[in-house]
């Protein structure tokens, strides 16, 4: 099944703006991967951990590193998937895949939450890495 993906742009990140985002959103998910490199995919490793919170903060701590996050949830159809892309210039896309039923329903919830309409992709689109 196709999800519907949810974001939220933030300009300029910070850790409670991230803290409460997975507090709100990703509460039951777990990460995708069980360890976290950066940089991520080539060069040489500069930090390593099997604790996603612990490289967020790796990240976070300095303007220039950029990091993809993802998350599952197999107990709710729903909403299954979590994204926080956080970019070189530390803005992030914050995200919740969910399935296509229930769009309007997490569309609503991202406004009411956030004041602002949530930046929807189809068909496995992700936001641009600015």
């Amino acid at each position: 099944m196709e999800l519907v993906d949810l974001y939220v742009y933030v300009n300029k990140v910070n850790n409670q703006i991230i803290c409460d985002f997975i507090t709100d959103w990703l509460n039951d998910f777990e990460p995708e991967y069980k360890i976290f490199e950066y940089p991520p995919y080539f060069g040489e490793t500069e930090y390593e951990t099997q604790n996603y919170k612990e490289m967020l903060s790796f990240v976070l701590q300095k303007e220039g590193r950029d990091y993809r996050f993802y998350f599952e949830n197999k107990n709710d159809l729903k909403k299954t998937k979590g994204m926080v892309f956080i970019n070189k210039d530390h803005s992030a896309y914050l995200g919740i895949g969910v399935n296509p039923t229930y769009e309007k329903y997490f569309a609503d919830q991202f406004i009411k939450k956030y004041k602002i309409l949530p930046i929807t992709c189809y068909n496995g689109g992700i936001p641009d890495n600015q």
